[in-house]
């Protein structure tokens, strides 16, 4: 694993000793999440998921803002991938190398290969039965209309079975797991999807590539007093770029700060999905877990 992954910085210590958990199947080991809803939980996401540093295709830094693949995202506690897809037509639709995550260049990370095939591995694993994750596709290129249905289509035959239909959103976790045992992957589509595919993820964005760390921060404050959309699935997205090296910042000292969960009346508490770059340098794990077991706790 890269130098900075999990590491904690010095300032802070590690949250709360609930969280010192194996993040791979966190969800699953914490029975009072059972209480909440998927769209209650405040949930970990990562900016950007398919463009990491350990793809052999990403060589401008400029492109690159996680350390490691989505699938070790996923078992470091990451529960929600922004995916961007992009169409190669010299391949058949269900060939791995049809529908490949990009940046602004292809990564060189397939949907099928390094997400689609890795998450049926991943759920595999008996103590990774319960966990929720949500599968974002935001962002498409090259695509027909043609090109949506042939890529719902491969979804289905590769993952179908393991999908959360639009219209169970209302369930409890507890419900899910008890009544749709292997029911675990949301795929929140950004564009019209028929069937079982929920709606993309609002993305709260701040506009533009480059604001100081107080911009940011203060358009989350705006989000933050404006409330939750009625959208199910809302992101606000805390990730920026460097002025001048226009490079991904890893401002995770400020990340841990921001969202550090103590009680109820933390700052996390106003948000659903947390994208952010660097995803597993800071403790965004640690606190989503937290304050998601504090909404579980004030359930009666």
């Amino acid at each position: 694993m890269p130098d900075g992954v999990g590491a904690p910085h010095p300032a802070h210590s590690n949250p709360k000793p609930e969280c010192e958990m194996n993040k791979e199947n966190w969800m699953g080991s914490l029975p009072e999440l059972g209480r909440l809803r998927i769209d209650q939980l405040v949930l970990p996401g990562s900016h950007d998921s398919g463009a990491d540093k350990q793809s052999d295709s990403l060589t401008l830094p400029q492109e690159i803002t996680q350390d490691v693949s989505c699938i070790e995202q996923i078992r470091g506690g990451i529960r929600v991938l922004d995916l961007r897809v992009r169409a190669n037509r010299e391949y058949l639709p269900d060939s791995p190398n049809r529908y490949k995550l990009f940046h602004l260049n292809t990564s060189g990370r397939t949907l099928l290969g390094d997400v689609i095939y890795e998450l049926n591995k991943f759920y595999g694993k008996p103590e990774n039965a319960k966990e929720i994750v949500i599968l974002d596709f935001h962002q498409f290129d090259n695509f027909s209309p043609n090109e949506h249905r042939w890529l719902q289509g491969v979804l289905d035959k590769y993952i179908g079975q393991r999908l959360i239909p639009w219209h169970l959103k209302d369930l409890t976790l507890d419900q899910l797991w008890r009544g749709h045992p292997g029911k675990t992957v949301v795929i929140a589509y950004n564009t019209e999807s028929p069937g079982a595919h929920w709606d993309g993820v609002y993305q709260a964005w701040i506009g533009r590539n480059t604001p100081t760390t107080s911009e940011l921060k203060a358009f989350m404050d705006e989000v933050a007093a404006e409330g939750r959309e009625l959208d199910p699935l809302h992101a606000i997205q805390c990730a920026k770029y460097n002025k001048g090296l226009f490079t991904p910042d890893d401002f995770s000292d400020k990340i841990d700060e921001w969202f550090e969960s103590r009680d109820l009346g933390s700052y996390i508490q106003n948000f659903h999905i947390i994208n952010t770059d660097w995803s597993l340098r800071s403790r965004i794990v640690d606190n989503c877990i937290h304050a998601s077991l504090l909404r579980a706790r004030n359930i009666p």
